[in-house]
């Protein structure tokens, strides 16, 4: 799956980064993210910025506390809003990756994963998706999006009219 691969290539370039930062004697940044950002794959979240639409087709993003965290287009993707609940950076790496503990048969489980750049533990964003050998990576991708997505209203995130919002400033 494009998931996987795309998760190992992220891993070796994590590893790469972390050895030519030992080497030197001031790590830095430089060192762990490439200078030019990969094109967006099918299967990972694409960091790249959009120009802001118009305020009336803006939405207020707010946290479980009612905390502002971003402003989003009206209509934003599952990408996009879990991207700005997270706080997802640049050399964050998410995705889909198999879940061979709730595996059942001939169906895999899959889920949506998320490993932060800076030493953060492995994070599952979704419940268990169960597909057959063969599904398209992108499928599966939105899928768990979708997943993912269903969780973060149920944990009290919610999307707002900017029209209508409260001046949160």
């Amino acid at each position: 799956m494009h998931g996987l691969a795309s998760f190992d290539r992220w891993l070796t370039r994590r590893a790469a980064g972390h050895l030519s930062a030992a080497r030197t004697t001031q790590p830095s940044l430089r060192n762990l993210v490439p200078v030019t950002s990969p094109a967006p794959q099918p299967a990972t979240l694409s960091f790249t910025a959009q120009p802001a639409p118009v305020a009336q087709q803006q939405q207020h993003l707010l946290g479980p506390a009612g905390e502002h965290l971003a402003t989003l287009p009206r209509g934003a993707s599952a990408a996009q809003i879990l991207r700005a609940a997270l706080g997802l950076k640049a050399g964050d790496w998410c995705g889909v990756l198999a879940d061979e503990g709730r595996s059942r048969g001939l169906l895999q489980a899959w889920r949506l994963a998320l490993l932060r750049q800076q030493g953060g533990a492995l994070q599952w964003l979704s419940e268990p998706l169960l597909a057959r050998p063969g599904q398209r990576p992108a499928q599966l991708q939105q899928a768990a999006q979708r997943l993912a997505l269903q969780a973060l209203w149920q944990q009290g995130y919610r999307l707002r009219d900017a029209a209508f919002s409260l001046d949160l400033h």
